[in-house]
């Protein structure tokens, strides 16, 4: 009698996140430009066991990490075709799927993060709204921090190095701005100093304390994907992405602090203009952004309420 009661409650107790769920789990296959052991992928992996766990084993994310399919343009095309079931993405692959995702990154626009944080907290709706009008779920904000000009010949202000930066001041992220800086085809560019880092055989040897753009990322699921998730998973998973949100940001903006003294130490010399001239400097970088489209707009209005 005694094995049978015991049999009994070894089959209704919960033992462990293989035993929670009698359900196999809805496994979601996400893709990603970030490297293994990178801090990128550490902080997605604990959010992925996370939502695991307080699913109770019902849902995983599986990352494809190091751009194993392809650009983040190419990895877009596959979320929208059906063939991959979300990412996590820079700007490049945002606006990819969501072309308005663009307007985060305008010159001038955000001075800090705090700034950042104020309009992605204002326009969270909007974006939202923008990614399901696409048959796509928003999961959650990230950043790849600010973008700053480097320059493989010596800049002198300001102003010489965002004309040194022009062609490729706004570039995409993306293979081909690689090539061009590692070919040195671009003498000065624009990118956040964790990409900087990651360029291989850069010949970059100076850099601005100027924050001249800001890069947006963020977690997107396909509709298709996320439908196959039951609604209270739905809401456990958005729950813990707006939990891991903060976390995460404030994780990888240590992160851009600590490649910023990395490439310094490396031998990258910092041309550091004054909090003065920085000020008045965006100021005027600010009215040449003449073209208004709506998100622009709803976004230079959250900034303003600073």
């Amino acid at each position: 009698m005694r094995l049978w009661i015991l049999l009994a409650v070894l089959l209704v107790w919960p033992v462990g996140p293989a035993f929670a769920d009698a359900r196999d789990p809805v496994r979601l296959r996400l893709g990603t430009l970030a490297i293994d052991g990178s801090r990128y992928m550490k902080d997605i992996l604990a959010l992925g066991k996370q939502i695991e766990k307080r699913t109770r084993g019902a849902v995983v994310l599986d990352w494809v990490a190091g751009g194993q399919l392809g650009e983040e343009a190419a990895m877009a095309e596959l979320v929208t075709s059906g063939k991959l079931d979300g990412g996590g993405f820079s700007e490049t692959g945002l606006a990819a799927l969501v072309p308005d995702m663009v307007a985060w990154g305008t010159p001038a626009v955000f001075r800090s993060y705090e700034d950042v944080d104020r309009a992605t907290a204002a326009l969270d709706p909007t974006v939202r709204e923008l990614f399901g009008r696409r048959e796509l779920v928003f999961g959650m904000w990230a950043d790849l921090g600010f973008a700053h000009i480097f320059s493989i010949d010596p800049i002198s202000t300001l102003n010489d190095a965002v004309s040194k930066a022009a062609p490729f001041l706004t570039a995409t992220l993306d293979g081909k701005l690689i090539e061009a800086i590692t070919t040195a085809r671009a003498r000065a560019w624009a990118v956040p100093p964790l990409y900087q880092l990651a360029i291989p055989a850069s010949k970059a040897r100076y850099m601005t304390n100027l924050r001249y753009r800001y890069v947006v990322g963020g977690l997107v699921f396909s509709r298709a994907a996320w439908s196959r998730l039951p609604a209270a998973d739905q809401k456990i998973v958005l729950e813990t992405c707006r939990e891991w949100q903060s976390k995460i940001r404030t994780s990888w903006r240590k992160e851009t602090e600590r490649g910023l003294a990395a490439l310094e130490k490396s031998g990258v010399a910092l041309r550091a203009a004054s909090d003065a001239q920085l000020a008045a400097f965006l100021d005027e970088l600010a009215k040449s952004a003449t073209t208004k489209p709506e998100l622009r707009a709803k976004i230079s209005a959250a900034v303003a309420a600073r």
